[in-house]
């Protein structure tokens, strides 16, 4: 058990290090144990029948383009044609020491720097030389200490010289940075180790994927519905799976054109697992509450297309990793499902979906420092920016205790082009917003400890003919889609 306490601003630290620590479960129940608090713990029966009992099934508690009218695909023809993008889908490998993760970071950097470069016509300079005169150099911005970062412990880390100076950021009306965020800066450094900053160039916006005009003729023929749900999937003191199960219920009479399902199916956080109070193992309870009821499931509804992807937090799947490869085609999930990696990057007709299956935002909130940044845009809709202009599905670092990011690897987290929809689960606040003209998704969570979450229904209606022009044609979803996010 760690030793706790909370810091002047109210937040829990290590003791002996002062290091900030993450809040779950485990943290919050050391701390209260020290302070000789007992954590209440529910009987299942009471969790399950206040869950039926509830009065707000079905309610839809965000909207996103609320003009946009929902569609009733129930008694429709299916027409959803799921595409895995190539080159983005992981395959098994083996994962071991890692001693090469800064050459794996100065190839993004390299990459990234010189697109900086040239997009803003930087002439740049030695950032450490001193210069009365203002320079133009570009970086990875770092910490100067393993804590939090803070205006005043901003570096900026040069990796061909592998050395950092200090930025100061009081010149700087409005900014938005985090640990690992490549940009190019503007400044005068008076003494050789600081560096005074006047303007910050970020990475410019990657272009949107534009479908060919065929595919867009063939495909515009109804509206699409799909859902997307993740775990947890069951309530932290059984495994009777009663989110799950109505959710399943609901898209039996609601038949949507695709049902997307995000792990962790049988979650290593589950209270049960981590006290081993239960006599089945993980891929037995997978196969009791998930697959079973999937195969029941694809039997009624034959027109409903599936897609599952892993969590890091699935303890009956092959890898803990990130990036992480699918479900294995032979194992537990029903054989007519999609199985993708995580990340998955793939495409529904026309439109491109990128689902980034670890808690990014959660991990970027936590260490990312702000001053007047991004008009327009909140702080969720801040958080999923950095995702997009920084080309990255994981562009934070050093990455958070929580995940196991294999660097070599890390060309499967970029991103190569702008994704029409982009899905961030998270468990921070559930939001559905249009970033850079993408729409950028957290369902939140299925099961939130003893009580039901939420999900979300994205309705996509058809492009209008008259737009489709050229042998390509931008396909324009932030003005097409609907998504509700509804509690299960």
């Amino acid at each position: 058990m760690q030793e706790l306490t909370t810091n002047p601003q109210g937040g829990l630290v290590n003791k002996k290090t002062g290091e900030p620590i993450v809040y779950n479960k485990e943290t919050i129940s050391d701390f209260m144990e020290e302070k000789g608090i007992q954590m209440e713990k529910h009987n299942r029966n009471d969790v399950v029948n206040k869950f039926f009992d509830r009065g707000n099934k079905g309610e839809i508690v965000d909207v996103l383009n609320s003009n946009i009218s929902t569609y009733d695909s129930s008694q429709s023809t299916k027409q959803c044609k799921v595409v895995l993008i190539p080159d983005k889908q992981v395959e098994s490998y083996r994962y071991m020491y890692q001693t090469r993760i800064l050459e794996e970071l100065d190839v993004r950097f390299s990459s990234l720097s010189t697109i900086i470069k040239n997009y803003y016509n930087l002439e740049v300079f030695d950032a450490f030389h001193i210069n009365q005169d203002i320079i133009y150099t570009i970086g990875r911005i770092c910490c100067d200490s393993e804590g939090k970062l803070n205006s005043e412990s901003v570096l900026l880390e040069i990796p061909e010289k592998r050395s950092r100076v200090k930025l100061s950021l009081n010149e700087i009306e409005s900014y938005s940075l985090f640990s690992g965020q490549i940009v190019g800066v503007k400044g005068i450094n008076n003494t050789g180790n600081h560096l005074s900053i006047s303007s910050i160039f970020e990475v410019p916006l990657l272009p949107m994927y534009k479908s060919p005009s065929s595919e867009l003729v063939e495909s515009n023929v109804k509206p699409l519905n799909i859902v997307v749900a993740a775990g947890p999937f069951t309530f932290d003191v059984g495994f009777g799976y009663e989110p799950f199960n109505e959710l399943l219920n609901k898209m039996e009479q609601e038949k949507p054109d695709l049902l997307i399902l995000l792990g962790p199916f049988v979650s290593e956080d589950h209270s049960l697992l981590i006290e081993k109070k239960t006599p089945n193992t993980p891929g037995e309870i997978f196969k009791a509450h998930v697959t079973d009821k999937l195969s029941k499931f694809i039997k009624t509804s034959p027109g409903v297309s599936i897609v599952m992807v892993p969590s890091t937090k699935d303890l009956f799947h092959c890898s803990f990793v990130f990036p992480q490869p699918p479900f294995p085609k032979s194992g537990l999930p029903p054989k007519n499902v999609t199985c993708t990696s995580n990340p998955a990057q793939f495409r529904v007709n026309e439109i491109t979906f990128v689902i980034d299956n670890v808690d990014i935002l959660f991990h970027l909130a936590s260490n990312e420092i702000e001053r007047n940044a991004t008009p327009g845009l909140d702080r969720m809709g801040r958080l999923s920016r950095h995702i997009l202009i920084q080309r990255h599905l994981y562009p934070l670092f050093p990455t958070s205790p929580e995940v196991n990011l294999e660097h070599k690897k890390s060309s499967f987290l970029e991103l190569q082009n702008l994704p029409d929809i982009l899905i961030l689960p998270s468990k921070l606040k559930y939001f559905a917003k249009i970033v850079e003209n993408v729409i950028c998704i957290n369902p939140g969570y299925l099961s939130k400890g003893e009580s039901g979450g939420t999900y979300a229904k994205i309705t996509i209606h058809p492009l209008q003919k008259t737009l489709i022009e050229g042998t390509f044609t931008e396909n324009l979803v932030s003005k097409r889609t609907r998504v509700e996010i509804i509690r299960v």
